[in-house]
């Protein structure tokens, strides 16, 4: 079986609060954001994927919304569905205060 090992505590915080961040920022923006082709969002509860300039939406399942959460095994984040609880307490989890939006 293979064995991953946990990114450093350190590395997991830097996560968490680049996760706040960008969820922050997502909270802000709209379907008529401006955005790259490719790029991933979370815009109004629903997952955003950029086409051509403008985002198309895919709504998450009943009860989970969009939201970035802290990767644990490397740096980074990553865009998922989740329950608002669930995610706040990945973010909590890595050491970070603030909940979702810091």
């Amino acid at each position: 079986s293979i064995h991953r090992r946990a990114a450093s505590a350190e590395v997991q915080k830097q996560n968490g609060l680049m996760a706040q961040k960008q969820n922050a920022a997502f909270a802000a923006m709209t379907t008529n954001s401006s955005c790259t082709t490719g790029q991933d969002a979370c815009i109004n509860g629903s997952f955003a994927q950029c086409t051509g300039s403008t985002f198309s939406l895919t709504p998450c399942s009943s009860g989970l919304s969009c939201f970035v959460l802290p990767l644990l095994n490397s740096n980074g984040t990553s865009i998922s569905c989740d329950t608002q609880d669930d995610a706040e307490a990945r973010i909590q989890a890595v050491g970070v205060d603030g909940g979702i939006f810091g």
